[in-house]
């Protein structure tokens, strides 16, 4: 109805509180709270404060808005940080979104570095998010770094794009893994090196390799593709004939599994809703104010995958998996004996 002003009561010894500050207060958070969700949700402040007006009467600013945003941070902060251990990740997907930041009076774009995996029980969770200048070998090792400090294990296979920093950077950290090449980025590639006329119709000749169902069928049209179309569209068939093992790595994986390890697709929902959140802001402050926000909303993404369905029934893998060592110790006996 209006603004009330209260004189309260002060003691010189102990402490005085009423039920009413009590009750009313645990309404203001209750609104505080609405104001951080709406800026996770991607409202943008401006308008936070206009709809704040219209329903209290009173008029929360813009810097208001961000100051109670900043409570966020140690939370977002211990989940981003928090140890790995308790579970084995055998899949990883990384990538990266190019933001702006506004820093030393410029706005530049900075890439936000994402991890998700699939743990040993099948469940996806985002491991984490950090930014870095560039998607340069640096920038990456420094995120795969941070990753294994928090005891991120038992990866055995990575999916990515093929951005040279980034494969440099995943040769180096995680040498035991199998790299899968991103198969929606290299049709991408492909389809720009080749002629337009012959598009659709290489497009089925690809699909048809990366669709075979083990990786000798693969090659055998591999070489048929090659045969017939290397000199009608040379620079497409080079683009095919250097990333072959890259893009069909996942054919040796038993084939339940291939189809959401081939590509980063897995996560392209995440990026959408980054990308609308990013939308509304355009243009962040300070690097903080990425972390707080996307790191909020990436909290909410990784709850409702652990609590959600499993995304992959993992007893194949691991039976596949052990399989795969007892064949590898008798090769090795029977090296060692010939």
């Amino acid at each position: 109805m209006g603004t009330l002003t209260l004189r309260v009561t002060r003691l010189r010894n102990g402490r005085f509180s009423t039920e009413l500050f009590a009750r009313y207060q645990r309404s203001e958070q209750a609104l505080l709270l609405a104001m951080v969700e709406m800026v996770i949700q991607g409202v943008s402040t401006r308008k936070i404060t206009a709809i704040t007006e219209e329903l209290c009467g009173a008029e929360f600013s813009k810097s208001t808005v961000s100051e109670l945003c900043k409570n966020l941070d140690p939370i977002v902060e211990a989940w981003n940080g928090r140890n790995l251990r308790e579970h084995q990740y055998p899949f990883l997907l990384v990538d990266a979104i190019v933001l702006k930041i506004r820093e030393e009076g410029s706005v530049r774009p900075r890439a936000a570095m994402i991890a998700t995996g699939v743990n040993e029980e099948g469940y996806r969770e985002i491991l984490g998010i950090t930014l870095g200048d560039s998607e340069s070998e640096a920038s990456w090792s420094e995120f795969f770094s941070w990753l294994k400090q928090r005891d991120l294990r038992g990866v055995d296979v990575v999916v990515s794009d093929s951005h040279s920093g980034l494969i440099k950077a995943l040769h180096a950290q995680f040498q035991r893994a199998t790299w899968q090449r991103c198969q929606t980025h290299f049709m991408r590639n492909f389809m720009d090196a080749t002629q337009k006329h012959l598009q659709a119709e290489l497009y089925g000749k690809a699909r048809a390799i990366l669709d075979a169902p083990d990786m000798a069928t693969a090659r055998l049209l591999m070489n048929k593709v090659v045969s017939d179309y290397g000199e009608k569209v040379p620079k497409a068939i080079q683009t095919l004939e250097n990333g072959f093992d890259d893009i069909t790595a996942v054919l040796v994986l038993p084939e339940r599994y291939r189809k959401r390890l081939r590509t980063t697709n897995g996560v392209e929902r995440l990026n959408e809703e980054i990308r609308r959140r990013d939308r509304v802001i355009r243009i962040y402050p300070n690097r903080d104010s990425v972390k707080r926000l996307i790191g909020a909303l990436l909290m909410e993404m990784d709850e409702k995958w652990k609590t959600g369905h499993r995304y992959l029934d993992m007893q194949e893998y691991f039976l596949w998996k052990e399989e795969q060592k007892k064949q590898v110790k008798q090769d090795t006996k029977i090296s060692m004996i010939s």
